[in-house]
C-alpha cells in the first residue's frame, strides 16, 4: 500500500500508450514450437516425482533433524538438543552451531483460530531517531525495530491483563536466495525464530536482551541458514500438502502454536521515488495471516528517511490493531529520553529533531 503525491497524471498517450495483445496468438502450450511442454511430458514428470518421493521425503526428514533444537515446538521436547547434534555429528557437519533458547510460544490472544475478515493500521517512525539508538547501544537497526515492536506488544497485552510470564517467540522471515539460483522460479525464503523479551519491565534492558537474542539467532543462521520450512513442506506429495495445510494449521494454531506472530523487516531506497510524476510519499507494506502463525503480523519497510509500518490483524484475535501504532511511537520515545538522559550527564546532549 502506498501514498502518492497528489496530481499525478497517468497518461495514456506518447510512450505511455497501452496497446492491446492478442491472447489467440500466444502459443497454447502443446508441445509444438516454443510452447511449453505436453500432456505426456508433464504426465511422465509427474510419474517420476512420485516414485521418487520417498526417497525426497528420507531425506528432507534427516536434514530437518538437524534443525530440530530450532523449531518452534519441537525443540522444546527433552532429547531434541541431542538428536539434533547426533544427527549433524553422522552427517560429518563439523562446527558447532550456537544452542537456540527453549522455543515454546505461550498463550496469548493472538493466537487461535482466524476468520477471514482483516484490519489494517499504519504509520512510520523517524528512521534517524532509530539509527540514533542503534548507534548509541551498539546494535543493529533491525534490532531497535525488534525493540519498538516487543515493547508495543508488551504494553497491548497490559493494557487486557494478557501479558504472560514467558517472552513471546516470534518468526523473522529471511530471504535466502543466492547468484546460483536466479534461475529458479518463486521466493526462497527461510526464518529466524527468536524470543521476543515482553517480560523485561525496563525498556533499556529490554533493549539489550532484543540485542542478545536476535544476536544469537543471526549467528545460528549464519552458520547454517534454516532449512527447515522447506523441508517440511516437502515430506508431503504437494496435492497432498495443499489439501492437509489448512486442517493441520487450524489444529496447531488451537492446539499448540509454534509462534505467536511474524515481524518482517525490509530495508527500502533512501531516496524518494515517483510514479505516474507523482512522489511517493510513503510505502506500507501489508503481509498475510495464517492459523498457525497468529492472528497478528507486522512488516516495516525503511524508505527515504522513514520507517513505514503495516500491521494486518484478524479482528477475532486483535481488538484494535491501531493502538499497536501508537504504542510503537511511544516505545520510540522512551528509547530517546533514555538516551537523552544519558548523554545530558556526558555532556554531550542530543538532536531530537527527526530528519
Amino acid at each position: 500500500m502506498a501514498a502518492v503525491e497528489s496530481g499525478a497524471d497517468c497518461g495514456r498517450g506518447g510512450e505511455g500508450e497501452i496497446v492491446p495483445v492478442d491472447r489467440r496468438r500466444e502459443k497454447r502450450g502443446d508441445g509444438g514450437g516454443d510452447g511449453g511442454p505436453g500432456l505426456l511430458g508433464m504426465l511422465a514428470g509427474a510419474a517420476a516425482r512420485t516414485v521418487t518421493h520417498p526417497v525426497t521425503a528420507v531425506r528432507s526428514v534427516v536434514r530437518a533433524a538437524g534443525d530440530l533444537d530450532a523449531i518452534p515446538l519441537f525443540g522444546g521436547v527433552p532429547g531434541a538438543k541431542l538428536i539434533a547434534k547426533a544427527v549433524r555429528m553422522v552427517s560429518g557437519e563439523r562446527h558447532d552451531r550456537p544452542e537456540m533458547p527453549r522455543l515454546t510460544a505461550p498463550r496469548t490472544p493472538f493466537n487461535g483460530p482466524i476468520s477471514g475478515r482483516r484490519h489494517l493500521s499504519f504509520g512510520s517512525l523517524s528512521l534517524k531517531d532509530v539509527k540514533k539508538i542503534a548507534k548509541a547501544n551498539g546494535i543493529s537497526v533491525n534490532d531497535v525495530v525488534m525493540t519498538l515492536c516487543t515493547s508495543a506488544l508488551r504494553s497491548w497485552l497490559r493494557e487486557r491483563d494478557a501479558l504472560p510470564e514467558a517472552p513471546l517467540v516470534v518468526a523473522v522471515p529471511v530471504a535466502v536466495r543466492t547468484g546460483a539460483a536466479k534461475d529458479v522460479v518463486g521466493n526462497q525464503i527461510s526464518a529466524m525464530v527468536a524470543p521476543l523479551p515482553t517480560n523485561v519491565d525496563d525498556p533499556g534492558e529490554r533493549l539489550q536482551a532484543v540485542g542478545d537474542a536476535m544476536a544469537r539467532a543471526k549467528r545460528r543462521f549464519a552458520l547454517s541458514p534454516a532449512t527447515w520450512p522447506s523441508e517440511l513442506c516437502s515430506m508431503l506429495p504437494a496435492p497432498v500438502t495443499s489439501l492437509a495445510t489448512p486442517a493441520i494449521f487450524r489444529l496447531a494454531g488451537v492446539a499448540f502454536p509454534p509462534i505467536n506472530l511474524i515481524i518482517s523487516n525490509v530495508p527500502g531506497p533512501q531516496f524518494p521515488l515517483y510514479l505516474c510524476g507523482g512522489r511517493l510519499l510513503s510505502y506500507y507494506p501489508l503481509s498475510v495471516l495464517t492459523d498457525l502463525s497468529g492472528g497478528l503480523s507486522i512488516t516495516c519497510f525503511s524508505y527515504d528517511g522513514m520507517i513505514d509500518f503495516g500491521l494486518v490483524a484478524c479482528p477475532e484475535r486483535v481488538d484494535d490493531v491501531w493502538s499497536l501504532v501508537d504504542h510503537l511511537r511511544t516505545a520510540l520515545d522512551e528509547l530517546l529520553d533514555e538516551r537523552v538522559g544519558d548523554e545530558f550527564r556526558d555532556g554531550l546532549g542530543i538532536d531530537l529533531v527527526a530528519g
